[in-house]
């Protein structure tokens, strides 16, 4: 599904790396909920820090599927402003 349309930005890669990865491979409780090992996010993080689109598929995500998922979490987290903006947040809740 195309996740973007003219009036949007477009999703970045480590978002839709990831939720492609998580939703073909992550067929496991707490995908979400659960942390990866902390040296697989990093390494990964720096797979795509460094401009790369990692492969996914190579056994050390594969077998530590929570990474991917807390790389997600790790990128909302810190992004300069909140998903759910502060001016929003009344509506929201």
């Amino acid at each position: 599904a195309q996740l973007t349309n003219n009036c949007c930005p477009s999703v970045p890669q480590v978002l839709k790396s990831c939720t492609e990865f998580i939703e073909k491979h992550g067929i496991v409780d707490g995908i979400y909920r659960l942390s990866g090992i902390a040296s697989n996010i990093q390494k990964l993080r720096h797979e795509f820090d460094s401009e790369q689109i990692p492969d996914l598929t190579k056994d050390i995500y594969i077998q530590d599927i929570h990474c991917v998922g807390s790389l997600c979490k790790l990128y909302f987290r810190e992004l300069p402003n909140p998903l759910l903006t502060y001016q929003l947040y009344e509506k929201f809740s």
